[in-house]
């Protein structure tokens, strides 16, 4: 009988946490309750120990729940198998734009590389697994904040960055530009990490349509003057597709129907 209570009170623990998914990323508790049918204090205890465990995050201001990063290091567990299925095709791709690609995942409150194909020229950007990059600089990175919440991005550059840092003082800017990159799926910079560098990056969306990880082409600015970036991202969209068609993600990506790549947000030189 025991038994029985515990494998009922599991499962109603894990259909609770399968209700966090794209079209629902956040919920209040109330809402929840009664989008499951469940009593209000059971929903408010079970998030109370996700919570606790970091499998959910409440919003301090808002009382509201979103997954939290304990999921994204379990996650990571399968990132061997991510890169697996990713690799002909960042093979297909390294080939196509003769520059680097590579595979960025979140770790902790950093971006790491996971995977890279480097490019066949002499002077190239070398993409080196393990290599680890704060959110605020670089597409990759920016590619993977746009698709966190918003306080868990703030939480890791607080831990960081400097006290004294522009970004700390004001995120306004690369708050906006977050929300900018996560509307258009994508993300371009020149020169953020390192200069004279140029990167194009899109998210990889595991079966629920959670970003498992960037996609991203980099290389010397020099070979990509003016709009040549465009033509990376058309092949990094097909890319993506192919990668998230094999991870499960059925959606088609909007952007490649559409004629026109829209317009970048605007990125500053640093």
């Amino acid at each position: 009988m025991a038994k029985t209570a515990l494998l009922q009170t599991l499962d109603r623990a894990l259909t609770l946490l399968a209700a966090f998914d794209r079209e629902h990323p956040e919920w209040g508790v109330t809402e929840l309750a009664h989008h499951l049918g469940l009593p209000k204090s059971v929903v408010q205890k079970t998030l109370a120990t996700f919570a606790r465990h970091g499998f959910v995050h409440q919003e301090p201001r808002r009382r509201r729940y979103r997954l939290g990063l304990r999921l994204l290091s379990l996650a990571r567990l399968a990132q061997p198998e991510l890169a697996r299925i990713a690799d002909p095709h960042m093979v297909r791709l390294a080939a196509a734009t003769k520059e680097t690609v590579k595979l960025t995942i979140v770790d902790g409150n950093q971006a790491v590389i996971a995977h890279a194909v480097e490019s066949p020229h002499s002077l190239r950007m070398t993409g080196r697994v393990g290599e680890r990059n704060d959110f605020h600089l670089g597409a990759s990175n920016k590619v993977l904040a746009a698709f966190l919440p918003w306080e868990t991005v703030w939480a890791a550059l607080s831990a960081r960055l400097p006290a004294g840092h522009p970004l700390l003082q004001d995120p306004t800017q690369f708050r906006s530009e977050l929300e900018a990159i996560a509307r258009q799926g994508y993300a371009v910079s020149h020169g953020e990490v390192e200069q004279g560098v140029t990167s194009v990056s899109v998210p990889i969306r595991g079966p629920a349509g959670e970003v498992q990880a960037s996609l991203s082409v980099v290389g010397p600015s020099v070979r990509v003057a003016g709009d040549g970036w465009r033509r990376w991202l058309e092949l990094l969209l097909a890319a993506k597709s192919a990668v998230e068609q094999e991870l499960g993600w059925k959606e088609a990506d909007s952007l490649l129907d559409r004629k026109e790549v829209p317009p970048v947000a605007a990125v500053r030189q640093r």
